[in-house]
């Protein structure tokens, strides 16, 4: 079976089924992700790290100043 998070995906499988609804430590033993799927969600979280922005996003909008040096820089 497959699950799929946001961005990440993986492949387990179904060891059990309950009949009733219990704990989530119960839960987590009625299921096993498999080797290939944790190597291969470890991986692309991996290249998600490397591949993100250096110097991060900002959490405002640029002010006129910072637009002005954005467009010269752009070249518009």
């Amino acid at each position: 079976m497959r699950i799929r998070r946001s961005l990440t995906e993986m492949t387990v499988a179904v060891l059990a089924v309950s009949d009733k609804r219990g704990s989530a430590t119960i839960a987590q033993t009625l299921y096993a992700e498999t080797e290939q799927s944790i190597t291969d969600r470890e991986r692309l979280q991996a290249l998600r790290k490397l591949s993100a922005a250096p110097g991060g996003f900002s959490d405002h909008k640029p002010d006129k100043h910072q637009r002005r040096k954005i467009i010269r820089f752009i070249g518009k």
